[in-house]
């Protein structure tokens, strides 16, 4: 995807371009002020980059991911409880953003979770820095589509 649809990540996503503004690659990690976002928050995760190809440590989950995963993954790999294909998508994914300081969206059913793989979703993922220009850290997006007839929402 070249940018997000849902009108949550849209809104994140413009805040994260905010806070990048015109001078920098990428926002420092204390340019992400969880007030000025916190109706947000409850769908927003963020990863540790040890470096490229990780691991990425998961650093914060909002209540909404916790309830759809079933558990709080606070200080564990991101890969934790995936099946192989699924971790080796999340670790390409979070990669790639770690390479390329851009952005990157995605759509599709929630595969890393086999009992609840019917569930469509949306995710963005944004890099940002402990505040020297390196990326340290993404800050991720992910919204489940709340219209499944066959899932309640998150």
């Amino acid at each position: 995807m070249e940018s997000p649809r849902h009108p949550d990540l849209i809104r994140l996503w413009q805040y994260w371009s905010s806070k990048r503004g015109a001078k920098k690659v990428v926002p420092a990690r204390a340019d992400i002020l969880p007030s000025e976002i916190k109706s947000l928050l409850p769908d927003v995760m963020i990863w540790n980059a040890e470096g490229v190809g990780g691991p990425y440590v998961i650093r914060l989950v909002g209540e909404h991911i916790v309830r759809f995963v079933g558990q709080n993954n606070i200080g564990q790999f991101a890969t934790v409880g995936m099946p192989v294909d699924a971790a080796a998508m999340i670790n390409y994914i979070l990669t790639r953003v770690l390479e390329t300081h851009e952005p990157l969206f995605r759509s599709g059913k929630a595969f890393w979770h086999v009992e609840k793989s019917y569930r469509n979703f949306e995710a963005c993922y944004l890099p940002m820095s402990s505040g020297n220009g390196a990326v340290t850290m993404i800050l991720g997006g992910v919204k489940f589509d709340v219209n499944d007839a066959t899932s309640s929402a998150p």
